[in-house]
């Protein structure tokens, strides 16, 4: 492997392995991946272990190679946040600050801007009553309830801030708010939209499934391949056409109750019950349950391929069953 490379922290995520196969798929063939644990080898990856908190492996790493490219996915999600809000702070504001600072410096080492990608979330919104408009980026985002809502803005906010629009050589900051992403290849670990793919999962090993919140509680999604594809989309685009450093996508809002039924299509014996969790449900409720996704469509030509019907027949259904051996 050259020392000319793609950095990708949180590399084991939901997001980060897809995201890696992707890139590959793309021709990209130096990838440094960045992770507390290592998995499965994938091709065309060096993995590092180690954290985004320890300031002299991030050194090392600025030493060896000249980055082109950060994706900076490491995160404590948000219902893990909440149980521990120190740890997920540290982690979510000082961890992405430390890859911020490397951006910087390998900016300055190769005289040239670093693009970087940084996830954010509809969890920066906080509404105050249950709204059924869609909501622009510039709605609802000044107080966000929860501990990783919260860290997401900050973040979004030095990036803005450190932006190569107000230096000579920095990094290229851009962000998109995701919905709800489902993955049908892997099982979502801390989010509070992770009743979506619970349920799928559920569904699919033959198992029963306790959801913790209200039937008709809706929140927008995307499936993965979409979030990708948005990722791609929006890394290769002309900086002179982002007029903002962070933009909302969508797909589809579905109800629980219409997420059920859904897979039940497809899942003739699956059976859900409801076990609500209060602090989980608090948190789905400041959150919208549309958003509006124009921006991105005009600026960048974001649109999603998978309506709800189109992401369990072509994408949720074939790789899920796949994944657990079901005969179609």
């Amino acid at each position: 492997m050259g020392n000319k490379v793609i950095f990708i922290t949180g590399s084991n995520g939901e997001m980060g392995r897809y995201l890696i196969e992707a890139l590959n798929k793309e021709g990209s063939k130096n990838i440094i991946a960045l992770d507390l644990e290592q998995k499965n080898n994938i091709l065309n990856t060096k993995f590092i272990q180690g954290s985004i908190l320890d300031t002299q492996l991030l050194d090392d790493i600025n030493e060896k190679y000249e980055i082109s490219e950060i994706y900076h996915l490491a995160a404590i999600l948000s219902t893990k946040a909440e149980n521990n809000p120190q740890l997920a702070n540290d982690v979510n504001i000082n961890g992405t600050k430390n890859i911020f600072e490397l951006g910087q410096k390998q900016a300055i080492k190769q005289k040239k801007n670093i693009l970087f990608f940084f996830p954010s979330s509809i969890a920066v919104y906080n509404l105050e009553e249950n709204n059924n408009s869609k909501i622009k980026e510039e709605d609802y985002c000044s107080n966000p309830l929860t501990e990783y809502g919260k860290a997401k803005l900050i973040c979004e906010d030095i990036g803005k801030r450190l932006d190569t629009t107000k230096t000579t050589f920095g990094i290229d900051f851009r962000a998109i708010r995701f919905p709800g992403i489902i993955s049908a290849t892997t099982l979502p670990t801390g989010g509070t939209s992770d009743y979506a793919p619970e349920m799928i999962h559920a569904a699919a090993q033959n198992k029963s499934y306790k959801c913790f919140v209200m039937n008709n509680r809706k929140l927008p999604f995307i499936v993965m391949p979409d979030a990708i594809d948005a990722i791609f989309k929006i890394m290769k685009i002309s900086k002179k056409k982002l007029l903002k450093s962070a933009y909302n996508i969508t797909s589809f809002s579905p109800s629980v109750e219409e997420f059920y039924n859904k897979t039940k299509e497809y899942f003739q014996n699956f059976n859900m019950t409801y076990s609500i969790d209060s602090k989980r449900q608090k948190i789905i409720d400041s959150w919208p349950s549309y958003v509006n996704d124009s921006a991105a469509q005009n600026d960048w030509g974001w649109k999603s391929k998978y309506d709800l019907s189109e992401s369990y027949a072509s994408y949720i259904v074939p790789h899920i069953k796949n994944k657990y051996n079901m005969e179609e």
